[in-house]
């Protein structure tokens, strides 16, 4: 009786479910042999003030890589402290120290990912305190002979 309640042409509970002939139970998802996996990148979710998605982690890796060699060479320089001049280590540091702020700024702190207007008002900030630092020392007389 329970048949004859149902509808033709609709399965039961009671009734199997018959599979293409041309697939077996199982190996619907199996891929095809000598075919690699396609890799399914999905996208990271972004923030709303964000223009690009994050950095993979090999990314971040690499920079963290990159920014202790730089700090390999200053400490490097520290060495050569009595067989080169003074002025040309000052000079070497300071441009370490450029490389590894702008490192830092735009990789750590997502400046690169980040709005354009997040980056500009970072380096007004940081022209402002250099500019102020440079008046303090103006004012103070530190640049006079």
């Amino acid at each position: 009786m329970a048949d004859e309640s149902a509808p033709a042409g609709t399965a039961t509970e009671t009734d199997p479910v018959e599979a293409p002939a041309d697939e077996q139970p199982g190996t619907a998802l199996a891929p095809a042999e000598g075919t690699a996996p396609a890799l399914a990148e999905t996208p990271l979710p972004m923030l709303p003030g964000e223009v690009r998605p994050h950095p993979t982690p090999q990314r971040y890796v690499m920079i963290a890589a990159i920014l202790v060699a730089v700090t390999a060479a200053e400490i490097g320089l520290y060495y050569l402290q009595g067989d080169v001049a003074d002025g040309l280590i000052i000079v070497f540091l300071l441009t370490f120290a450029v490389i590894k702020f702008g490192l830092v700024a735009s990789w750590y702190m997502h400046l690169k990912t980040d709005r354009p207007i997040f980056r500009r008002f970072f380096v007004l900030g940081v022209v402002a305190a250099i500019s102020l630092y440079l008046i303090v020392l103006t004012m103070l007389h530190v640049f006079s002979p």
